[in-house]
């Protein structure tokens, strides 16, 4: 039976978000309450509704549903809310002279008349009875608004952002409309309408239906790495969706009127594909720009790139290949260019050939260097002895903003190498190119038999296809055929079963079949590896999956309680159900400009301390060191954070170690393929370990069956060059 309760918080047990548990005194009696009450300080007095329930830990306690702060009925009252961390600009003497001059119906009096009630009052100017203004209403705005809210299933949080984006008008925005949620990424099509069937909203609802359909189309494209769905794919899972557990079925036909209806203002359809709208105009514009610079050509340098050829032979005592010295001629003939190669074939010698060449016949030329990740840049800067950096930092681009250079703006380099290319999904690869002058030279360098980008698109592959000037290097070099790591690497991408030779102390592979012994005997290995001389930041555990006996999450626990176990020496946070601690290995998952860090690097965690901030306070703060660099995070922006001890695969693209090891077990058969295995093997500079089972192992090395990613980059080049072609004639 719900029951009401109004009193004051006394001491706050635990808080994380909008949810807290806090001792509450009523005067008569003391309790324990809990539940998504947000934004609440200790002392401060609350009505809240609930029901009992029994807690192990803290015995009795109410569990509250809703909760309200009272408005104030006295000055004293007045004065406390006035004063409270609640409202912005006004501390206890400016509380005071308020009230003093407003009486005890002081806050109705601001929430009513606004701000030509403070602006007699002394010291209170335009801008701070503004402030004062909005926090008042707002307190009481928001928590009329949650408590219509939450008997829908709407988090405190959720009510919070929804009323940051529709203000007064949130209740009736969502009652109308209830997908607006997912519109704000605060929740998915399925939760929405969970929420949407508790209003009322019908089945047939059109704005149900057009969710549907965004939604169907956002989660395959982003999911499977596609540009568009097939017209009849995306309506019928739509349909599908639509009418999972409901009597009042949606046809097809609404679902295709739905199509026309969004056309245009969320999606393009194109011969019967549906693309959302923004990846149509990335993979069109792409295609534009990549066949009006196809179409150049340079050869001006030509008849001085042969002797400079000699010249950096006899330079660096080296012979070049025929596959490299035909790469370096295509560089400076042609204004696009596409370099590919299996590990030891020689590409990062001919890309340091192809920056002295190109120095020496241009030296005012301005070149860059760039790569998809922090850690792809840094590879790539060291190997070709030329600074480089994201292909984010490049062109400007921060998430939600536009890029700094772009077509109107372009970058000023004559010479732009992108390494790792197979990682740069369309939306970057559009991005990087519209910055592009259209008389500079590109040269994009990567791998096909990677796997590829996360987000949509296959952008190497679709270039390669459409016949852009490529060389591919297939000569496998001395020194790289002695590594078992790349001779077994190339086996792999043959189809071919490994070859290892256990006199050699590069590459092994471990047996066993039982998931929990493999957990067991990679933390073994990973404890070996220390005492042999290597470092945690060495020593890279690669698995498929991020879930599972042998996956990132349980490993990360085992591996961290090997290698960096508790110490009262050690300081550590714990968040959620992740504890971060001193010395503990980690990666920061998405790009922070601010802090100078960015998706894929990892660093070692420094210290747990606290630090002075910009207004005086003291804050705990966790400092992480990146590469020799220090970065500072507060408890806030560790979402940014995950241990690192093992990463998935495909987080791993881009970045190399010394030692590397790899479960390999049945358990994980929906993410045994060989682009994957051959990723990573291709991470390991000096030690690769297997564990597992050689029949996972052949299974993957057999699975050649590389999802189809729905792209028409290839097409839409083809395309765009012919009509550039009748134009001239």
């Amino acid at each position: 039976m719900m029951e009401t309760y109004t009193g004051k918080v006394g001491r706050i047990i635990y808080q994380k978000d909008d949810f807290l548990i806090a001792k509450f005194s009523t005067g008569d009696d003391d309790m324990t309450i809990k539940g998504s009450i947000y934004g609440v300080e200790q002392g401060e007095e609350l009505t809240v509704y609930g029901e009992w329930e029994h807690h192990p830990k803290y015995g009795k306690q109410l569990a509250v549903e809703r909760w309200e702060r009272p408005i104030p009925q006295t000055e004293e009252q007045a004065i406390a809310f006035l004063a409270s961390p609640l409202i912005k600009g006004c501390g206890e003497k400016q509380a005071r002279q308020i009230v003093a001059r407003l009486g005890a119906e002081a806050l109705q009096r601001i929430t009513n008349e606004g701000e030509d009630c403070l602006l007699p009052i002394k010291g209170i100017g335009q801008q701070k009875a503004r402030k004062i203004v909005d926090s008042v209403r707002s307190t009481f705005e928001v928590q009329n608004i949650m408590a219509e809210l939450m008997v829908y299933g709407i988090t405190t949080n959720m009510a919070m952002k929804l009323y940051k984006e529709y203000g007064s008008n949130t209740v009736e925005v969502i009652k109308r409309n209830p997908y607006n949620l997912t519109e704000l990424n605060l929740i998915g099509f399925l939760k929405a309408d969970e929420i949407a069937r508790k209003i009322g909203i019908p089945p047939s609802s059109r704005y149900r239906i057009d969710a549907c359909v965004d939604f169907v189309l956002k989660e395959k494209c982003y999911t499977s790495g596609h540009c568009y769905l097939p017209k009849d794919e995306l309506i019928q899972e739509t349909e599908r969706i639509l009418n999972h557990n409901t009597d009042e079925k949606v046809s097809a036909n609404e679902i295709a009127r739905s199509l026309y209806y969004l056309a245009d203002r969320k999606l393009v359809i194109e011969d019967d594909c549906v693309y959302p709208k923004s990846l149509y105009r990335y993979e069109k514009d792409l295609a534009r720009k990549l066949s009006e610079m196809r179409g150049s050509r340079d050869g001006e340098a030509m008849p001085l790139v042969e002797n400079h050829i000699k010249w950096y032979q006899k330079q660096n005592n080296i012979v070049l290949a025929e596959k490299q010295r035909e790469a370096i001629r295509k560089l400076f003939r042609e204004q696009l260019m596409i370099l590919t190669g299996n590990p030891g074939t020689g590409k990062t010698t001919v890309i340091r050939a192809m920056l002295d060449i190109y120095k020496k016949i241009y030296p005012d030329h301005d070149v860059a260097l760039a790569a998809p990740t922090g850690r792809a840049s840094r590879k790539l800067a060291e190997v070709a002895g030329h600074e480089a950096s994201t292909i984010h930092r490049l062109i400007g681009y921060r998430v939600g903003c536009e890029p700094d250079f772009n077509r109107d703006y372009p970058l000023p380099h004559q010479l732009i190498i992108i390494d790792e290319m197979s990682m740069v999904d369309v939306q970057l690869a559009f991005l990087l190119m519209d910055a592009v002058r259209t008389d500079a030279k590109v040269l994009f360098v990567g791998d096909v038999d990677q796997l590829p980008s996360v987000n949509p698109g296959n952008v190497l592959k679709d270039m390669i296809e459409a016949g852009l000037p490529s060389v591919k290097l297939t000569e496998v070099f001395r020194q790289a055929q002695e590594s078992q790591i790349i001779t077994n690497a190339h086996r792999v991408n043959q189809g071919k079963p490994l070859l290892i030779d256990e006199s050699k102390s590069d590459m092994y592979f471990i047996h066993q079949e039982d998931p929990e012994k493999i957990t067991q005997l990679i933390v073994k290995s990973a404890l070996r590896f220390r005492q042999l001389g290597y470092d945690t930041a060495d020593i890279l555990i690669l698995s498929p999956m991020k879930k599972g006996p042998i996956g990132t999450q349980i490993l990360n626990q085992k591996l961290q309680q090997a290698l960096n176990p508790p110490h009262p020496t050690k300081k550590e946070w714990k968040i959620k159900t992740t504890t971060f601690r001193q010395h503990d290995k980690v990666i920061q998952t998405q790009n922070d400009y601010t802090k100078d860090v960015f998706n894929g690097d990892v660093g070692i965690i420094t210290d747990i301390t606290q630090m002075t901030n910009d207004e005086g306070d003291k804050v705990d703060v966790l400092i992480c060191n990146f590469m020799d660099r220090e970065v500072v995070y507060t408890k806030e922006d560790l979402k940014q954070l995950q241990l690192a001890y093992a990463i998935t695969i495909h987080k791993s693209q881009g970045g190399q170690a010394p030692v590397v090891i790899i479960p390999v077990s049945t358990s994980h058969y929906v993410m045994l393929a060989r682009n994957l295995i051959y990723t990573g093997m291709t991470r390991a500079e000096k030690r690769l370990v297997f564990i597992g089972t050689k029949k996972a192992m052949n299974m993957a090395i057999q699975n050649n069956r590389i999802s189809q990613r729905n792209t028409r980059l290839a097409q839409r080049i083809a395309v765009a060059e012919t009509a550039a072609k009748e134009v001239i004639l």
